[in-house]
């Protein structure tokens, strides 16, 4: 929409103070348009409008209920505002419902907003005086203490003029809702429109829609389709967080959409049933909060009971802030960063009336049970809650959570942020070494590096406890045991080589210092095995016949071939062959040569050419295909990456074409 501004403007206060009067005023629109709401007088639902400021532009402005019966609506309403106009009658003064809503204002994080004290045709000078007094007392403290009182009638329309340019100053000191992050909105209406079908309606909490794109339904998981889209009702082609957004939706069931569902941008948001946050308690509670209290969670426009398991301590005290986990009796999508409310009874929800207790921000989604005093958790959501608000930080908070990293579209969805935005985000903690990469592109933390940099020494240290007469362990065998993704082990590696304290020894790797004092038996055995496999070239007897023919016992044999293959002496093509490494060298000569004649090879011109049998071709061809020499199609070998890396690098650079 031309001219708009994409921050929301709230109303809030207690039941019959004026607050759709003041909307109808300043917007000349009508927001209680139920029946109901025009038979009792009083606010149900939410109530949308467009509010023009003095410059023309276009804010939006939510009315929300005042009366108790309906706070859950009301909470709904303050998930998307960004300034209020908080409203207290003259005659009234402040009542339940205005502290209530000043609290759920709180917690929801609005931090701007201004006073209008409304109904002043019904009081004198003096009380207007008083209630002016009792409403600045009242908010003393709280994000409204420096807030503009503007005293106002809705009859004679006395203080409309102050109050308009007390908005506008709101308006102007409020920056835009950022649009940065992926798209989500929660779903506040559906409705039927002939012609057109479903269509949703909400203030979008971050991002942005367009006509064309793909939103995705959590919990249920459906895909739709944006037809089209109006922002405070007028078609546009795009609608952004902070702005009134009603979508014409193709593709999704109507079982699928209702209120408290929410819409996100499709592939980044799962449903959770528990989730962890910062909780904190209204310091006005008579008592403290127990362990595993069941309370009414708000979350956007959803509503769902759960219990609250605190990690840290066993009671929460008024005014206290502490970690939990909610386990959800429903499923809801919920991502890092959101904020929420929790409603109840300090006993069960039976003993006493339901009211706020607290709220506070989502850190974390891992929709699994967490035990209480574990200190490593506690660390990872204490540092996720100091970086809600610091994209950097809160990515490198989350990377440090995982041990083997991650790629960066996964990190991206943990944060609720576009690829793009998260590696710019992250570009600091690359040039600091906070961040490191994998060959790969991966993204590891440089904590979590440390981390196993001491676990594959230790590996190290206990095979090499358990293998006094081997030189080392073949880097796939490690891998296996380490359970490490190849290029992440090659990068922890690197940087224990790098600082000397793994070394590569012949085909293994070992601890720097690491040295074999065999035995002399075994050096024996070595020297005469090693002389035998040289000898023999490229038809090696078997290793029994070996023996055999050295006089060496089946276990001094095969200390001898691992000491040997560790060295990189001779090379064990399979369980039977083992063959000296100057006759494999040779062998893969002739592969090369083959090659440069013709694009690929079968089995049998290779076994022509080395001038052997099947017995010796056939394992120095599968040793050659794990080695990524040659890539095998049927009885045909095509060069592999080593093969063509060798190639390129024998026929050199090629020659610069002559100019014409």
């Amino acid at each position: 929409m031309s001219g708009s501004r994409n921050i929301m403007l709230g109303t809030a206060g207690h039941v019959d103070h004026g607050k759709t009067a003041l909307v109808k005023m300043l917007t000349g629109c009508d927001t209680d348009t139920l029946p109901a709401e025009k038979q009792r007088g009083l606010t149900i639902e939410l109530g949308f409008a467009p509010c023009r400021m003095r410059d023309e532009r276009i804010v939006g402005i939510v009315d929300v209920p005042g009366h108790v019966d309906f706070i859950r609506n009301m909470v709904a309403g303050a998930q998307g505002v960004d300034v209020v106009l908080f409203v207290v009658a003259a005659d009234d003064r402040v009542m339940p419902q205005t502290r209530e809503h000043l609290d759920i204002l709180t917690l929801m994080g609005v931090r701007r907003g201004l006073i209008a004290l409304t109904k002043i045709d019904l009081v004198d000078a003096a009380m207007r005086r008083r209630a002016a007094d009792e409403v600045r007392r009242f908010v003393r403290g709280t994000f409204l203490e420096s807030a503009p009182i503007c005293p106002v009638s809705n009859i004679t329309g006395e203080g409309f003029e102050a109050l308009g340019d007390a908005l506008n100053a709101a308006a102007d000191a409020c920056p835009p809702r950022p649009c940065e992050g992926l798209f989500r909105l929660w779903v506040e209406r559906v409705f039927p429109v002939r012609g057109f079908g479903m269509v949703v309606s909400g203030i979008p909490a971050g991002g942005q829609v367009r006509p064309g794109d793909r939103v995705q339904a959590i919990p249920s998981g459906q895909v739709g389709r944006v037809r089209r889209l109006e922002v405070y009702g007028q078609e546009a082609s795009v609608g952004r967080a902070g702005e009134c957004v009603a979508l014409n939706l193709a593709d999704l069931e109507p079982q699928a959409v209702g209120r408290g569902v929410l819409l996100a941008a499709e592939g980044t948001c799962e449903p959770v049933t528990m989730l962890e946050a910062q909780l904190t308690l209204l310091s006005r509670l008579p008592g403290a909060m127990k362990d595993r209290s069941e309370v009414h969670v708000h979350l956007g426009t959803a509503e769902v009971m759960a219990d609250v398991c605190l990690l840290e301590e066993g009671l929460l005290e008024p005014g206290a802030a502490a970690l939990v986990q909610l386990r959800l009796r429903k499923p809801l999508g919920a991502v890092i960063g959101e904020r929420f409310m929790i409603r109840g009874s300090l006993g069960s929800l039976a003993e006493g009336r339901v009211t706020t207790l607290g709220g506070g921000r989502v850190v974390g989604v891992s929709d699994r049970r967490l035990r209480k005093g574990r200190s490593w958790v506690i660390d990872h959501l204490s540092a996720v809650a100091a970086n809600l608000d610091d994209p950097p930080g809160l990515a490198g908070a989350l990377l440090r959570q995982m041990d083997q990293g991650c790629p960066a579209e996964a990190l991206a969805r943990r944060a609720h942020l576009p690829v793009d935005r998260l590696l710019e985000a992250i570009q600091p903690l690359r040039a600091n070494g906070t961040v490191l990469t994998t060959a790969t592109g991966e993204l590891v933390h440089a904590e979590s590096a440390e981390r196993l940099c001491a676990k594959l020494v230790e590996m190290l240290g206990q095979f090499h406890q358990a293998n006094p007469l081997r030189l080392g362990i073949e880097p796939d065998q490690f891998a296996a045991q380490a359970e490490l993704r190849k290029d992440l082990l090659a990068m922890v590696l690197e940087i224990l080589q790098n600082r000397g304290a793994v070394v590569g020894q012949g085909t293994v790797l070992a601890l720097a210092g690491r040295s074999v004092e065999a035995p002399a038996p075994l050096a024996e055995a070595c020297q005469a095995l090693e002389q035998a496999l040289r000898d023999s070239r490229l038809e090696p007897p078997l290793p029994a016949e070996l023996g055999t023919r050295l006089g060496l016992p089946p276990r001094r044999l095969e200390q001898a071939i691992r000491l040997l293959s560790d060295r990189g002496q001779v090379v064990p093509l399979d369980a039977k062959v083992v063959m000296h490494r100057q006759a494999v060298e040779a062998a893969q000569d002739v592969v090369l040569r083959l090659f440069g004649k013709a694009g690929s090879f079968t089995t049998m011109q290779y076994r022509d050419a080395l001038g052997v049998s099947r017995k010796y071709a056939v394992p120095l061809l599968d040793y050659f295909d794990r080695q990524r020499l040659t890539v095998r199609g049927g009885n045909r070998r095509t060069p592999g990456l080593a093969a063509k890396a060798l190639l390129q690098a024998k026929a050199g650079p090629s020659e610069p074409k002559q100019a014409r």
